[in-house]
Order: C-alpha cells, then sequence, then structure tokens
C-alpha cells in the first residue's frame, strides 16, 4: 500500500528495514525531533536537529529531491519571516541597520514606522528560519513513510480503540483528499481559461481564495459519506474490537530508536532549562 507521500507527490520511502519498523516509532521518530524545536534558543540548537532529520530522511530511503519542487515556496516563506522581524519587531541589540520609513506627528506624540535591523532580529531571522526546515524535513519523513494500513495495525496493536485509529487514518486520507479536490478544482479553472501561469500573483490569490467555496463544499459531503459508511459498518469512536487480522510487533531496532530520540528530546528539554 503507498504511503501518503507517494500518493501525493510520488516519493516514498525504499528502504525495507525503515518501512519495516513499528509504526509508533515511525511516528514517534518525526514527532520528537518536532517537538524538540519547542526548545531551541538559538541557530546552532536548530542544526543538530536538521541534520538528525536529513539523516532519517537518508536512512529511510527518502529523496530530498522534493523540496526542488517547493523552493519557491519555502523561499516565501523565509522571507515572510524576515520582513516580519524587519518591519514590524524591535529587538534590541547592536544596530547593523536603522532607516525611518514613515513619521507622523499628532497631538499624542509621534509615530514612527523604521527597519531596525540588529544582531538579535537577524538571529531570530535565522531560528525560525531553520526550524521552518526542521518541521518540512520532519513532515517528509512522517508522510514518506506512513500508510493507512500501517497506521491502523500500528495503533491498533498497542491496545487503541478501533475507532481512533480508523480516525487518525481518515486524517492524513483527508489531506490526500484536499491536495486531490486541489488540483480537480484548479483543472476545472484553468479547463474554463484561466491561466495560472500569466495572472499577477494577487489576482492568482484572489483565484485560490474563491477555489476555497468548491473545496470546502466538497470537503463537508465526503465528511458526510465517510460518517454514513462507518455508521452503516457499526464503527464508532469508542468501538473495540476483539479481533485482529495482523499484529506488528515492536523489534530490538524500534526499542532502541525509541529511546535514542527520547534521549534527543529529553537533551533539548534539560538544556532549554539551564
Amino acid at each position: 500500500m503507498p504511503t501518503v507521500l507517494k500518493e501525493l507527490v510520488g516519493i516514498e520511502a525504499v528502504s525495507k528495514w525503515y518501512m519495516s519498523l513499528h509504526v509508533v516509532t515511525k511516528i514517534f521518530i518525526p514527532f520528537s525531533i518536532s517537538l524538540s524545536i519547542l526548545f531551541t534558543k538559538d541557530p546552532i540548537s536548530v542544526i543538530p536537529l536538521i541534520l538528525i532529520a536529513v539523516a532519517y530522511c537518508r536512512i529511510s530511503g527518502i529523496s530530498l529531491s522534493l523540496l526542488k519542487r517547493y523552493i519557491l515556496v519555502i523561499g516565501s516563506m523565509t522571507s515572510f519571516v524576515a520582513l516580519t522581524f524587519i518591519l514590524f519587531s524591535r529587538k534590541p541589540g547592536n544596530v547593523i541597520f536603522d532607516v525611518t520609513l514613515l513619521n507622523i506627528k499628532a497631538e499624542k506624540g509621534i509615530f514612527e514606522w523604521r527597519i531596525f535591523i540588529t544582531d538579535v532580529a537577524l538571529s531570530y531571522i535565522c531560528l525560525f528560519t531553520l526550524r521552518i526546515f526542521v518541521m518540512i524535513f520532519s513532515a517528509i519523513l512522517l508522510l514518506g513513510t506512513l500508510t493507512d494500513r500501517d497506521l491502523v495495525w500500528g495503533l491498533r496493536s498497542i491496545g487503541l480503540p478501533l475507532g481512533f485509529a480508523i480516525a487518525a487514518s481518515l486524517f492524513f486520507r483527508g489531506v490526500q483528499f484536499f491536495i486531490s479536490d486541489f488540483y480537480t478544482v484548479r483543472e476545472a479553472m484553468m479547463a474554463r481559461g484561466v491561466d495560472f501561469s500569466r495572472i499577477s500573483l494577487i489576482k492568482k490569490f484572489f483565484l485560490y481564495i474563491n477555489a476555497l467555496i468548491p473545496l470546502l463544499s466538497l470537503m463537508i459531503t465526503r465528511s458526510y459519506e465517510v460518517s454514513m459508511a462507518l455508521e452503516a459498518r457499526g464503527i464508532a469512536p469508542g468501538t473495540k474490537s476483539r479481533s485482529l487480522y495482523h499484529r506488528p510487533k515492536m523489534r530490538r531496532a524500534d526499542y532502541a530508536l525509541l529511546a535514542l530520540n527520547t534521549l534527543i528530546l529529553f537533551t533539548y528539554a534539560m538544556g532549554s532549562l539551564c
């Protein structure tokens, strides 16, 4: 069964060893890396997390060429972070650049809008940019190694209710449906004469906003159909099934990786307290 990332963009993990790990391990590894971001204080502390996430992607056999397709999106996100700190915040520190863009005098004082860049602001920009890359690599690792079947079997094997396991599976499946519906709506707009390669960015933005209307309609319709199908099979959030057709087992590699990533998370948590 293809992974979530395989169905979305055609990229999946090719390492049989990593794919044979327990689903709890494959979920906990990117989750622990992402959670460790909360305890980072400077750009240097984020770099090891990026290297760890990239190493896991390489071990799992996921090609990072996926990032080349979305380099514009990644660049826009990082540019937005940089502009936010430059235009709308004033971090104290050694001033590198300072210029006044707007100066308005009023009765209650003077309003100034300045570009105020300090070494602390640059450090924050680097910090948040590197955090974005950690989250991207973690998401690629998670979506590139999980299948719907693994998710249901894995969560059921650790004793979680059937309804919970199916709900988690439907969450990932819903992401696939949403992206698939988005491309369908986009192709329909192109069939009606919309050329996304020639229109301006602002017009493209408003077109995508208009596309949310059919997307939301499709989401509501599909949610209703799925809920009716689950109800017809007698599956509720608290449903418990006694039968298991497949029972994945935790191996030594699973315990070793769980311990390793727990240690990494614990190290970052303790480092933030020091």
